[in-house]
């Protein structure tokens, strides 16, 4: 037989025999006590009550037959053991305990013993306290725990090691839970009559992976999910075993994780074999159970945006809804998220982790919406590599804070990219009379940082630029001779004097409400007004050849570019990060389809494309906002710039979607449109006034209050 029935066996067999010991020597005490007394004895008794001699009978008495006695209630043999002598009736006594002692005493101890230690155990309170999960494999993982067991028996005890059936919580198709996996429990001790502390570590197999993986969900969103063990095992009270029957219900702490953010990207490197983006970043998020995991390792999750869901003018609120999970059809998957030596505690956690981003129309969206500073949802799932009983059972929200860095930080409007130009084919200013659209670009300089410490690349920017306010007036281009020189003669003219020739009527213009400033864009012939321009760290233009008299290959090379480098960013020797500035000069154009010239002459300046090819209202649009601001003091004008642009990494292209809000800092110059200025036009522009000021603009409608 086993160990513990044999132990059991010896136990009962010694407790009846201490039983039948006792018995006999009551039985044995009670003979003495009532034995018949022999004839010295009787003689002795009577002399001592004044009987010397007996009393003689008489002879025909004496000699008369006797009847047989007949004790009331007895009958002849069927209680002859009950009424006989004192010693039969003692050894029938003595044979009813022993028979009763060997018919009862299994009884109590196989049958009410145990049901009473049922009882109790099932009276017994458990309380997981804190535990942990750790090393998960393809079919098992390791558990330990610090469990609070409030024994409900006056007695303490020892539980010896048994193998425990572990229950999932009630289902529809299972009222009584299915079992889900095993383990062996450790053996215990616990103190009578009160609450005692174990703390057991075994290891969990799992028999069921899908059933554990619903109620792992359960557990990771914050649910309190209900344990059953059941098994035998042996309890052991003042030596004595006895047989347990375990059928008990506990409830492991949930393990909600909240606040997931994600801080501190830094591009890493670009991977053109599965194109995708590296990014470095911390993951961090909160958790208030006392369930620690550790020893999970590699964690890897899948990356999911919805574009809609992230429109930057939604709320938080709104975008949680929309943008968060569950996983709907506007849910794009965008990359993948690997967590090195995932560990969770409770409290604040951060691992680090590397996101690898496929290059597509989601993450584009979303790496351009975090340049901007908006912040994002992002709905990570997982895990995709750890065990079948594990993977998938996380499916939450993540915040990814804007970047406190910008792609473009602002934009410097002066005369010179605003009037004056750069030729984008020779690299020189405009002419006075090749002012095209092909042969002049006017605009503005734009200004950026890199938030990250390495070098990268831009390509392709178009974006449209609207003021953050409306516009609405009237205003007149004047054309005038410079008082004293009227009476210059134009050379070659035949004597044709300055005051005759430039005689030329105002052009005046109405401009409706509006906002719109124009399309900025970037193209080859956007270093022209930049002679020192370097394509990027190490890099360098090919130098002229002096053998080539009529091309300078140097310049060639500069104005065919229409890559925009973005230097890495410095670390100081605290280890913190300096962002590098950059910038470049674009273009701006009218957007089509905006016009609100309400004159509808054509060109501003005289109706001369090769001037200036926009309307009046496209040409004052940014000198009207400029004297509006100076109004009342301002330096700066506030745009929103949105578009997109190719963001470049090691070979990995990616088109990025932005929207940025920025100043514009325009100079004093800016505010009085000279269309010829003397350093670019020469004489002509010593002896003639063409343009306008904030005192021939006049504001009218929304602009008027």
């Amino acid at each position: 037989p086993p160990k513990g029935a044999k132990a059991l066996l010896a136990s009962a067999t010694a407790a009846l025999l201490l039983l039948i010991s006792s018995l006999t020597a009551l039985v044995a005490a009670m003979s003495e006590r009532t034995s018949i007394p022999d004839a010295k004895t009787l003689q002795r008794l009577r002399s001592d009550y004044g009987q010397a001699q007996s009393r003689e009978a008489p002879v025909s008495v004496a000699m008369a037959q006797q009847e047989p006695h007949k004790e009331p209630g007895c009958v002849k043999k069927t209680h002859r053991y009950f009424c006989g002598s004192v010693k039969a009736t003692s050894y029938t006594m003595l044979a009813m305990i022993s028979f009763a002692a060997l018919f009862w005493v299994p009884i109590i101890w196989y049958v009410i013993v145990p049901a009473i230690l049922n009882m109790l155990a099932g009276a017994t309170s458990v309380n997981i306290k804190s535990a942990t999960m750790a090393d998960p494999t393809a079919t098992n993982m390791k558990v330990s725990a610090v469990v609070e067991i409030n024994n409900a028996g006056p007695f303490g005890c020892d539980i010896d090691a048994f193998n425990a059936t572990i229950h999932s919580p009630p289902e529809d198709s299972a009222p009584n839970g299915r079992p889900i996996g095993w383990m062996v429990v450790p053996p215990f001790t616990l103190k009578g009559n009160g609450p005692g502390v174990i703390n057991p570590s075994t290891v969990m197999h799992v028999t069921d992976a899908a059933a554990f993986n619903r109620m792992a969900k359960r557990m990771l969103n914050g649910d309190a999910v209900p344990w059953r063990m059941t098994g035998e095992s042996t309890v052991w009270s003042m030596g004595i075993p006895f047989p347990l029957s375990i059928d008990k219900e506990t409830t492991f702490p949930p393990i909600q994780l909240t606040n997931y953010a994600t801080s501190n990207l830094e591009m890493s490197h670009g991977n053109t074999t599965t194109n995708q983006l590296v990014i470095d970043a911390d993951v961090s998020f909160y958790s208030a159970s006392p369930m620690r995991l550790e020893g999970f390792g590699l964690l890897k999750a899948e990356l999911y945006y919805d574009v809609s869901g992230n429109n930057p003018d939604l709320s938080p609120a709104e975008r949680l809804k929309l943008a968060g999970p569950p996983l709907r059809a506007g849910h794009v998957k965008m990359g993948e998220c690997h967590m090195y030596d995932y560990t969770v505690v409770q409290g604040m956690n951060t691992i680090k982790t590397r996101i690898y981003l496929d290059a597509n129309y989601a993450t584009g969206q979303s790496l351009g919406r975090w340049a901007s500073e908006f912040d994002q949802t992002i709905v990570s799932v997982g895990p995709t590599n750890i065990s079948p009983f594990i993977d998938g059972i996380w499916e939450g929200a993540n915040d990814m804070p804007g970047s406190s860095i910008t792609l473009y930080t602002a934009t410097f409007v002066t005369a010179d990219t605003l009037v004056k130009g750069y030729n984008p084919k020779t690299g020189e200013p405009c002419k006075v009379w090749d002012g095209g659209i092909d042969s002049c670009d006017r605009g503005s300089t734009v200004m950026g940082m890199n938030p990250f410490k390495r070098e990268w690349f831009i390509k392709d920017i178009e974006y449209e630029t609207y003021l953050e306010q409306e516009y609405e007036y009237s205003g007149t281009f004047l054309t005038k001779v410079i008082p004293g020189q009227e009476n210059v003669e134009v050379p070659f003219t035949g004597g044709t004097t300055v005051g005759d020739l430039f005689n030329i009527p105002a052009v005046s213009f109405s401009c409706g409400r509006s906002n719109v400033l124009g399309r900025t864009f970037s193209k080859p012939g956007m270093w022209a007004g930049y002679p020192n321009h370097s394509p990027g760290v190490g890099l360098s233009y090919p130098p002229d050849d002096p053998n080539t008299t009529d091309v300078d290959e140097n310049l060639q090379a500069r104005l065919a570019d229409d890559v925009i480098p973005v230097p890495p960013a410095r670390v100081a020797a605290d280890g913190t990060k300096i962002p590098t500035s950059y910038s470049l000069t674009m273009p701006v154009h009218p957007i089509p389809g905006t016009s609100v010239d309400r004159s509808g002459d054509g060109p501003c300046i005289w109706g001369l494309k090769n001037l200036n090819p926009f309307d009046c209202c496209m040409t004052t649009i940014f000198t009207a906002a400029a004297c509006k601001a100076a109004e009342s003091g301002k330096k700066q004008i506030t745009v929103r710039s949105s578009g997109s642009a190719v963001m470049i990494v090691d070979g990995v292209e990616l088109n990025i979607s932005t929207s940025i809000r920025m100043p514009v800092t325009y100079t004093k110059d800016v505010l009085q449109f000279d269309a010829i200025p003397p350093a670019s036009y020469g004489v002509l522009g010593h002896v003639v006034d063409a343009g306008f000021g904030c005192d021939d603009l006049r504001f009218t409608g929304v602009s008027a209050r």
